[in-house]
């Protein structure tokens, strides 16, 4: 039976570029890993944008494990130009949420993020059976969604000013159980956490 923990990374810095946690986010990843030890955890591998390694760093370190780094982990889009203003990389994202075949100016459509995540999870989970994947809000839902649909998830959309999108909290953790059907078992589960984000 494989465990699969998908985990969201700590509060980040808000900027475009790469940018890292902050100090509460440090805290959320630490947490997020004292949270983990009742799980024989025997896999990390993180996304490589600063954030998510800072995340898996942290959680690394309290499960005396090492991590690695796999590029199919990655957001659906990522600001990575000061230029475009925060507004507008929303709007392209909302866009991109509510289409998911959309592919927006910035990075991949919402159900080819899941997918390249779906298969990264059938490659490594043959081997492993706890694994925690430490990556984006937006990619696990991008996965979530291809797995489970929406209305498994509908508890977590909202309504932003921008328009609908779902709610990933940082440092949540989704599990997922597979024997030969995959069940969602935990979703966007937050209790674990002290130190909240501001």
């Amino acid at each position: 039976m494989t465990k699969l923990y998908l985990i969201r990374h700590g509060q980040k810095q808000i900027h475009a570029g790469d940018p890292g946690l902050t100090k509460i986010g440090f805290n959320q990843a630490k947490e997020t890993g004292e949270y983990l030890k009742q799980f024989p955890i025997n896999k990390i591998i993180s996304s490589p944008l600063k954030r998510t390694v800072e995340t898996a760093q942290q959680i690394a370190k309290v499960l005396n494990l090492k991590y690695s780094l796999d590029k199919a982990l990655i957001e659906r889009m990522i600001w990575s130009d000061p230029k475009i203003t925060r507004q507008e990389f929303i709007r392209e994202w909302i866009k991109s949420t509510n289409n998911r075949e959309y592919v927006p100016k910035y990075g991949d459509s919402s159900r080819a993020t899941g997918e390249r995540i779906h298969q990264l999870v059938n490659k490594v989970s043959k081997d492993q059976n706890h694994i925690v994947f430490v990556t984006h809000g937006g990619a696990i839902l991008d996965y979530l969604r291809n797995m489970f649909g929406d209305e498994r998830l509908s508890s977590i959309k909202i309504a932003y000013q921008e328009g609908n999108d779902f709610q990933m909290m940082n440092c949540a953790i989704n599990k997922i159980v597979s024997d030969n059907k995959p069940v969602l078992k935990m979703l966007n589960f937050t209790e674990h956490l002290t130190t909240k984000s501001e």
